[in-house]
């Protein structure tokens, strides 16, 4: 009985402790996650956008494809540049040793 007691004792814990680590080393909010999935679906789209589908019958004229390339350039790099940010915001409180 006293075995037995002791085993759920340490299994207790063991998955007491497990629980409080992945927890510090998640500490941050989880919806910076969820914003970072978004920000990476939205990179995706972006980068698979095009002036020339399937639907367009007229070819767009070199000016109007240079002023979309430009911009969706732009658009990624502010992307990344969010990302960035989320990224420093989750590390900023995971390292942050009060919690």
């Amino acid at each position: 009985m006293k075995r037995r007691r002791s085993a759920m004792v340490l299994t207790a814990t063991f998955v007491l402790g497990t629980w409080l680590g992945i927890a510090l080393v998640h500490a941050h909010d989880v919806r910076l996650d969820e914003a970072m999935d978004a920000l990476q679906k939205a990179a995706a789209l972006v980068d698979a956008a095009r002036t020339d589908t399937e639907t367009t019958t007229d070819p767009v004229s070199s000016q109007t494809q240079h002023a979309f390339d430009r911009n969706r350039a732009k658009a990624l790099a502010s992307i990344q540049d969010a990302m960035d940010h989320i990224a420093a915001a989750a590390a900023a409180v995971d390292s942050d040793g009060s919690n």
